[in-house]
């Protein structure tokens, strides 16, 4: 088959940029007897997995007065959606403290890797302004070169039939864009294998494109990686054997990432007309323009998460920030929604969690705390953890005027979930509530606990906090150690109306317990009971 050969202009590069596959970890500096791998993942809005077989990295390198550049062409393998692919300088493979690991699709010194259409060439800049091939080891792996100088100290091109679509550049130096010396460099061809068209770079107006950074080099034994699969801007320098992991998630993009700010609301219909979603970016740097908005029914196994059991819907895109709003139809009517923001660079922005009006508020199940040795410990339950996106911890002095001391982000477990915050405090009496936010960023209030040092205090005394109690009842009592304990309320004649199993901690805890309808107005007697004792008190319900 007739290739097709591209010439790669500037201005052609930051207008087609849009692309699903992107750089997730690069493992650049191993140490004695491990391997060089990177990591790509796949945010296409496709079901079915991407052929790699017209991607195309290139790495630049600089030894003393030589230049050139290292090339590598992909073999013709498959990434899944929201799925990874990995490649390696050995398969097994070995990296910080992993010992071969078959982590990989393939390596690029493998037989394998060059019968089925990949390669890795090196090409040394010339005199005269053209490239040389350099003759590379049998077991190279040095592609993601350690230059030095002024500048980045890794600069990785990512190309998809010749048009780039995601840049790196790694390492101190003071700049934060491709260095002079690569935007100096002679035209480079780049000779595809197979039926992939070839192209040229042309690197003259590389000075100003859309890169990703990180602004530190990687010791011994390590590399780059994203905090989450496909994040923008989301790049850490490892340091410590764990913060690698091929093929499996760096952890997943929300609502609160990025620097776009978006409006997202589902207007929901009936099981005849279906629902709609309607979605606007209402500001952004004008650097991240175009932003693509990409629409998916929540079908996934994780609520809120883009995994690979999401639906693809509709794609749109704001050029400037006056376009849009857009509407996007769907069925079923009661389905959630999720809205995927990506930046002109190709990378995640954010992912918008877009509930439906059936979808529950953040519902938490029970909120205490106990006073041990001028330390305030609190501890609460969630159910719907995943509909969560922080707790901050409110304090006050007079029960009225609260600030915020402390914020707990959640946890990605799906479900049932606990959380703790523990603080010092200094004065005889103190309160605190939690402010829940949800992953639409709407917040609610927890109830009040209370706080107070006694010196009368013994280990068989229950204190009515609210008394006479309307709704609720709130008491404190004291526990010798961490313990389970049963609190039942009783009538006048002895009737059980409540039996609540709970947790206590050791020192003074915190209870509010809800008091449906069926508790009449009138005298009842609450007790707590650990198996070996029992506290008791009365109180007056309204």
């Amino acid at each position: 088959m007739k290739k097709i050969v591209f010439l790669i202009t500037f201005i052609f590069i930051v207008l087609v940029s849009r692309t699903q596959v992107l750089f997730n970890e690069v493992y650049t500096d191993p140490a004695a007897g491990h391997n060089e791998f990177f990591e790509l993942y796949n945010s296409s809005t496709s079901s079915t997995p991407l052929s790699l077989d017209d991607y195309t990295i290139v790495t630049y390198f600089e030894i003393g007065k030589t230049q050139g550049f290292y090339v590598m062409d992909l073999p013709n393998l498959t990434i899944s959606p929201k799925g990874y692919f990995v490649g390696a300088s050995a398969l097994p493979f070995s990296y910080q403290k992993v010992t071969n690991s078959t982590a990989a699709d393939f390596s690029w010194n493998s037989a394998a890797f060059t019968s089925n259409n990949g390669y890795v060439k090196g090409w040394v800049k010339q005199p005269d302004n053209t490239y040389a091939e350099e003759i590379l080891p049998a077991d190279f792996n040095d592609f993601f070169y350690r230059r030095t100088g002024v500048g980045s100290t890794y600069t990785i091109f990512l190309y998809n039939k010749g048009v780039l679509i995601n840049s790196l550049i790694f390492g101190t130096g003071g700049l934060a864009s491709v260095i002079p010396a690569i935007v100096s460099m002679p035209p480079l061809f780049v000779d595809m294998s197979g039926s992939s068209p070839d192209f040229t770079i042309n690197f003259s107006g590389y000075g100003s494109i859309p890169i990703e950074s990180v602004n530190q080099d990687a010791g011994n034994d390590n590399g780059f990686y994203r905090e989450g699969d496909g994040l923008c801007g989301g790049w850490n320098k490892s340091d410590n054997g764990g913060q690698h992991n091929p093929r499996v998630t760096n952890g997943y993009v929300d609502g609160y990432s990025g620097v776009i700010s978006l409006t997202a609301i589902v207007q929901r219909g009936t099981a005849l007309t279906g629902s709609k979603v309607v979605y606007d970016v209402i500001a952004a740097p004008s650097t991240s323009f175009p932003v693509e908005l990409d629409v998916y029914k929540d079908n996934g196994l994780v609520i809120s998460r883009l995994d690979a059991n999401d639906n693809f819907l509709q794609s749109n895109t704001e050029t400037v920030v006056t376009d849009g709003p857009f509407t996007t139809f769907f069925t079923p009517y009661d389905v959630n929604v999720l809205v995927v923001v990506k930046s002109n660079a190709g990378c995640i922005d954010k992912v918008m969690f877009v509930p439906n009006a059936s979808i529950l508020p953040v519902k938490l199940v029970y909120f205490q705390g106990n006073w041990e040795n001028n330390n305030v410990i609190l501890h609460w339950n969630v159910a719907q953890n995943e509909l969560s996106s922080r707790f901050e911890v409110e304090k006050s002095t007079d029960g009225k005027n609260f600030t915020t001391t402390g914020s707990v982000p959640t946890t990605d477990k799906y479900g049932s979930e606990d959380y703790s915050f523990t603080e010092a405090v200094n004065t005889d009496k103190i309160y605190y509530r939690l402010k829940m936010y949800d992953k639409k960023g709407q917040a609610e209030f927890s109830k009040i606990l209370v706080f107070e040092k006694s010196g009368n205090t013994t280990t068989n005394q229950i204190k009515i906090i609210n008394n006479p109690a309307t709704e609720k009842l709130t008491l404190s009592f004291s526990s010798i150690n961490n313990q389970a304990v049963e609190i039942k309320i009783y009538d006048l004649s002895g009737r059980l109306q409540m039996n609540q199993k709970m947790n206590a901690y050791t020192g003074s805890n915190i209870v509010s317990l809800p008091l449906s309808s069926a508790f009449k107005a009138g005298v009842y007697a609450v007790e707590v009971n650990n198996g070996l004792e029992r506290q008791t008190a009365k109180f007056i319900k309204q």
